[in-house]
């Protein structure tokens, strides 16, 4: 009789899965080994909630499924179907348990492995069906649901005397771990198939798969390097007092030049430029500045931070100011340009320092990051005559910027509970792609634009923009030119010139609010005010009105000499 004892290799060979023919349609189950083989293995078990996020809203939106919430909700038979209030209640009790689990290395509660298995058992299905099938869109969207209540705060420092808990130490540990290469909050799942980040804003308007969480983000992956950077902050703030500094003061046509040496064969029709301007002594640049914001301080008080728009300073600029600046325990957030030299084009970044755990014993330690911009910037005809630069550049041709384009970066900076900010550089407002559907998903409480434009008129293309950030996610954004490029702007038929350098729109304002450099100053201090407002997912669930809106609270014109007079002072709109 021949031996049928199974051998130790067969005994130790994963159960094969039968999955039916689906005429090259992709399968939950092959979807779901895609993300990761272990999310089909026997022995699996959904401990970590941002995985079990990331493969439950993945396959929502693939699917199509999600929009099922809005029709038929909460889940479970009409006969034994919960109130609304009683479904977030449970989901939250549930969540609880879940988190504690997650931090005291035991099994997830019961019903998690439950919806889990019930997965399992339709990975023969289609993803393209799984929106008729009742029972399994219930399955993940409680799953969606649970993860999301469970990562509550995850990524995001806590009020000043508060400790952090057991979950948010383990997300900073997590985060920490991955600094050379790119932020997630999935442990199994590699940030090159899925990514998911803390998330601060949920959209209040029309319906995604954005609309089903308050806490983590579902993020396209691609060719942008996501970090996600917590600098929690020693002190508890109610408002944010920022100096915006409008430089360079004079922008002239002789700055931009057509470049000759680059490595391009270009058609007749295109050529390149570089913008450059006469270097100047650092320390009397950082001098400069520096009264500007003495004199701020003598203003509000405190000074959090210092914006300069996009090709301010210089490298060795930027250094000497930026090590004034973290003295004063303030960050520094500017557009820096680096000249190119030969054939080989310069650079055209951001750079921004922030104290990291500022008090009288950690004075000066800091953290730094560079970003670069993403997209020349291509001036034509109509701009060529908008900014007078007709004597430096043919009208009959399109001029790229000659810049290096580099590997694309996008960094969120967590500050206080309220407040999570990120930064682009002019092109990277405008364009669509690949970083704004990331904005949009983690839904940052500020951002900063960095502009080398005309004035900031609510009329033209940046006031646009920054509406669809204000809409959806509800991020409060700020815009900036330079003082030198907004008087260079003489559209045809506009007589007089503008001062307007900044422009502020917000959820709940209303139309964006022009901020305007008065003559005779040389910088604004405005003051951003933390205003919370209750949020909603689609399945009813509220974030108890975490989410912070930046509002604004104050525009000061501040001299090099002396602050303006009071009267020079304009009142935000209420």
């Amino acid at each position: 009789m021949p031996n049928t004892k199974p051998t130790v290799k067969q005994r130790r060979r994963k159960p094969r899965v039968t999955i039916t023919d689906t005429g090259g349609q992709a399968t939950l189950g092959q979807f779901l080994r895609y993300l990761s083989s272990d999310f089909t293995d026997k022995g699996y078990e959904p401990a970590w909630p941002p995985d079990v996020f990331a493969v439950a809203a993945s396959v929502l939106e693939k699917s199509g499924a999600y929009i099922e919430l809005v029709s038929n909700w909460p889940p479970g038979p009409k006969s034994k179907r919960k109130t609304m209030k009683a479904w977030v209640k449970a989901n939250r009790k549930l969540a609880n348990k879940w988190r504690d689990a997650t931090v005291r290395s035991r099994r997830p509660p019961r019903e998690v492995i439950t919806w889990w298995k019930h997965l399992l058992e339709h990975q023969d299905m289609r993803l393209d069906q799984i929106y008729k099938d009742r029972g399994v869109c219930d399955v993940l969207l409680q799953l969606c649901a649970a993860a999301d209540e469970a990562s509550m705060g995850a990524g995001i420092p806590n009020r000043k005397g508060t400790k952090l808990e057991s979950f948010q130490l383990e997300v900073r540990k997590h985060f920490a771990n991955q600094d050379k290469i790119g932020s997630t909050l999935c442990k199994t799942i590699d940030r090159s198939k899925l990514c998911v980040l803390p998330k601060l804003h949920a959209p209040q308007s029309g319906m995604t798969i954005r609309s089903l969480s308050h806490h983590l983000a579902l993020c396209p992956t691609g060719d942008v390097d996501t970090r996600w950077i917590e600098v929690p902050s020693q002190r508890d703030e109610h408002c944010l007092n920022l100096l915006l500094i409008p430089w360079p003061e004079i922008t002239t046509p002789k700055h931009f030049q057509m470049s000759e040496g680059t490595r391009v064969d270009m058609p007749s029709a295109y050529g390149f430029f570089t913008y450059g301007r006469p270097a100047q002594p650092p320390d009397k640049v950082c001098s400069l500045a520096m009264d500007l914001f003495h004199n701020a301080q003598d203003l509000v008080g405190r000074v959090h931070g210092v914006i300069l728009p996009e090709l301010a300073l210089d490298p060795p600029e930027y250094s000497c100011l930026r090590d004034a600046i973290i003295e004063e325990d303030a960050f520094l957030l500017c557009g820096v340009r680096q000249p190119g030299s030969g054939k080989d084009p310069g650079r055209n970044f951001l750079s921004i320092d922030l104290p990291y755990l500022p008090s009288k014993f950690s004075k000066g330690y800091r953290i730094h990051y560079d970003q670069p911009k993403h997209h020349r910037w291509l001036l034509d005809k109509r701009q060529i005559v908008q900014y007078g630069l007709g004597g430096a550049l043919d009208l009959r041709r399109s001029w790229w910027e000659w810049m290096r384009l580099e590997r694309r970066e996008l960094r969120f900076f967590a500050l206080h509970p309220w407040l999570t900010l990120c930064a682009l550089v002019c092109e990277d407002l405008a364009r669509q792609d690949p970083v704004a559907e990331i904005v949009r998903a983690v839904g940052p409480n500020l951002v900063f634009a960095l502009l080398m434009d005309g004035p900031q008129l609510a009329e033209r293309w940046s006031a646009r923009y920054a509406t669809v950030f204000a809409d959806d996610p509800g991020s409060s954004v700020l815009t900036l030119t330079s003082i030198g490029m907004a008087e260079l702007s003489r559209p045809p038929h506009v007589k007089l010139t503008s001062r307007v350098v900044g422009l502020w729109k917000d959820a709940h304002t209303g139309d964006p609010v022009p901020i305007e450099l008065p003559k005779g100053a040389d910088a604004i201090l405005l003051s951003l005010n933390a205003q919370h407002k209750e949020e909603w997912t689609a399945d009813g669930r509220s974030d108890l009105g975490a989410a912070g809106v930046p509002i604004l609270g104050g525009i000061h014109p501040v001299s090099r000499t002396k602050h303006m007079a009071p009267t020079a002072t304009r009142d935000p709109p209420k």
